[in-house]
Order: structure tokens, then C-alpha cells, then sequence
């Protein structure tokens, strides 16, 4: 029987593997360099690296980089004889931390990237990002590379995450296998979250605003995001504490990515009839408040003087026309500590993380807010 070439290439690279010149976890060389350094072509190569690959001792993971694994690793849950152990796969890509998120083109990303990015690069990990648009399909397709690529840890921002996911049994599975965190996103039966303390900044706002002497405060938030309903519920705890109600008329909740549409002629009816019930309104972001400022502008309604208008995240367009009062959201911050949290949980497994540290909520007062109109 021919002794095939690819084989002992192969032989060679397990040779180096066993002998510790490539120790779990390693990233092997190019193709280009192995090709040179054992005087083969690519598809010679990548016979080896597949042989290799069945054996449990390479993973090759697409647009990083092939990479060693230990093929005899076991659970040590299971060791320890933990009835119910998280049977964590061996990471395919121990050196890439995954980030899935719906939308890059929110004003908060790039912080909140840049935060999780540095971090990582200080310990030695490489970030992916993949992008789900809030589609079901794109998160279905993501979710399902990643099992079959699995990174060390994943940072996920589910697909509307208020909503009854249809990818429930993937994100399951995803549980079950790869060490995972929420972001902007409450804890689950299946993962654990990096909060944001969304309810404790509303509080803050609201009480802000009562404090003022408004009794009648409208609310504009997206009821899809755990972000605007944890903002909704924190104007609601302030409300109930001092003795008040809100009423139907000065709620207001829209679909996120259809956030424009609130200030389209036929989306304003209900912007219209809260406005002449409030004397301050409570927006889920920076953004929708200062939509909601030039709305008020361009029907004579003046902003303070008439309306409080108050933001949140402390981003560019808290500063654009009109400064906000608003509430500071450090995004980078946020992701450098978000990185830190789920790389304990990757080389701590089991670690409590009930005490982790989260950064109190900073109210910040500009010029969009005044005390009410005497009557």
C-alpha cells in the first residue's frame, strides 16, 4: 500500500503537536509556510490538516486560522461528579471570542466594540463580529457557524430579545456547548448577562423630573428591546414610590426599527395625544429624543419651556442642537468589563458571578429640561 504524502505530513505535524512544539491552543502556521517548510502543495496540505482534524487534534476555523486542540480533554464537571454538568465543547478556536449583535449602526456600537476589542487584545484573544440585523435567518446562520466553528466564549445581543425567540432550541443548544453572555440583555434559564442597569437610570431621570415638579410625564420606548421595557419599568417604580400613576394616554411604544415611523404624519397620532397630556417626556434613547425635539420645534412647541424632553446614553446626539439632559451609558466601559466577565466564565468555568461589578447609572442635567410651566 502507497504511503501517501499527505500522511506524512501529517505525521510530522502530530510528531510536533505531541512533542509540545504546538500546545493546545496554538495557531499553526500558514499554509504558505507549512507548504515550504515540508516542500508540498496546498492540497497535499490540506489532506494532512483534515486527517489531522478527524483525530480531534486540529481545528480550522474559517478566516482565522487552523488551530491545536486536545483531543483526550474531558468535562471536569463531570470529574467532579456534578449530576448536571455544562458538557462545554472543546473550543475550536480557543484564541476568538465571538460577538453577535443586530445592528452595527446603532450610535452605541463602536464604544461598546472598542471596549471589548482592547480588552481582549490585552489578554491575547481575537474578536469576530457578526452582524444578525434583527433577523431571525442571519442569527439561525451565525449561531449555527459558531457551532460548527465553536470560538473560546461568545457575546451575544439575541434577535429581539423581548420577544419569544424562534431560534430557541439553537440558542439552547449554543448554552449547552460554548460559554456565553448576554449584552444589553436580562439573565435567562440558559445564559448569564452583563447588565446594564437600564431601570436603576431611569429611576434616577424620573425621580429628576418629580423633583422638578412634573406630574404629568409622558414615556416614548421600544417595547422590543429589554432595554426600553427595563427604562419603562424604571419611570414606573419612581412614579409608584411617590404616590403617582401613569395613565394610557402618556405611554407611547414603537417598534424599534421602525423607530422613524413615530414621526411620519400617519405614526404621530399617538405622539399628539400624550403631548397634550405631559408637561416632560421620558425617550428611550438620544436619538428619539432629539426626533422628538425637532417634531415639537417644527409645531411651535418649545423645548424646555413648554416640554422637558429627556434622553438616554449620553451619545452624539445629546449634544447635536439642543443639549439633553440624559443618562451617561459608557459604552466602552460596558464592553471592556463584558469581555472581562465572560473570559472568567471561559477559563473559570462554574464561577459566580452574582457579585460582578456594574457601573452605577450617571444622571446628566444640560438644557432640555426646566421646571413646569406655573398653571
Amino acid at each position: 500500500m502507497a504511503y501517501f504524502k499527505y500522511k506524512q505530513v501529517a505525521d510530522q505535524l502530530l510528531e510536533a503537536i505531541q512533542n509540545g512544539i504546538y500546545k493546545p491552543g496554538d495557531k499553526i502556521p500558514k499554509e504558505e509556510e507549512l507548504c515550504a517548510q515540508f516542500n508540498v502543495g496546498r492540497q497535499t496540505l490540506r489532506s494532512a490538516v483534515s486527517q489531522l482534524e478527524e483525530s480531534g487534534y486540529l481545528k480550522r476555523v474559517q478566516g482565522s486560522g487552523t488551530y491545536v486542540c486536545d483531543p483526550n480533554a474531558s468535562d471536569p464537571a463531570a470529574e467532579n461528579g456534578d449530576e448536571n454538568p455544562v458538557s462545554f465543547m472543546p473550543a475550536g478556536n480557543p484564541g476568538v471570542i465571538a460577538l453577535v449583535m443586530m445592528n452595527s449602526e446603532n450610535y452605541v456600537f463602536l464604544d461598546l466594540m472598542r471596549g471589548i476589542s482592547d480588552y481582549l487584545m490585552e489578554q491575547g484573544y481575537v474578536l469576530t463580529t457578526m452582524m444578525t440585523d434583527g433577523d431571525y435567518e442571519r442569527e439561525r446562520i451565525a449561531l449555527e457557524n459558531l457551532l460548527q466553528n465553536p470560538p473560546a466564549g461568545i457575546l451575544l445581543e439575541p434577535v429581539w430579545p423581548r420577544v419569544l425567540s424562534v431560534n430557541e432550541s439553537l440558542l439552547k443548544e449554543v448554552s449547552q456547548k460554548i460559554p456565553c453572555l448576554l449584552l444589553h440583555s436580562d439573565a435567562t434559564d440558559l445564559f448569564p448577562a452583563y447588565p446594564l442597569r437600564d431601570c436603576d437610570g431611569m429611576y434616577k431621570m424620573t425621580e429628576y423630573l418629580l423633583e422638578l415638579g412634573h406630574k404629568k410625564i409622558g414615556t416614548l420606548f421600544s417595547f422590543d428591546e429589554t432595554t426600553g421595557q427595563n427604562r419603562y419599568l424604571g419611570c414606573m417604580h419612581a412614579l409608584r414610590d411617590h404616590g403617582m400613576a401613569q395613565t394610557r394616554e402618556r405611554t407611547v411604544w414603537f417598534e424599534h426599527s421602525r423607530a422613524e415611523d413615530l414621526f411620519e404624519p400617519g405614526g404621530s397620532i399617538g405622539i399628539d395625544r400624550m403631548l397634550k397630556d405631559v408637561t416632560a417626556v421620558l425617550c428611550h434613547d438620544d436619538r428619539i429624543a432629539y426626533r422628538l425635539i425637532q417634531y415639537l420645534q417644527d409645531r411651535g412647541i418649545r423645548v424646555p419651556e413648554d416640554i422637558s424632553v429627556c434622553g438616554y446614553d449620553d451619545s452624539s446626539y445629546a449634544t447635536m442642537d439642543l443639549p439633553l439632559t440624559t443618562v451617561r451609558y459608557d459604552g466602552k466601559y460596558y464592553g471592556r468589563r463584558a469581555a472581562e466577565t465572560l473570559l472568567q466564565m471561559v477559563r473559570q468555568p462554574g464561577t459566580d458571578l452574582s457579585g460582578m461589578h456594574v457601573k452605577e447609572p450617571e444622571l446628566i442635567i444640560r438644557e432640555s429640561t426646566a421646571p413646569p410651566k406655573a398653571v
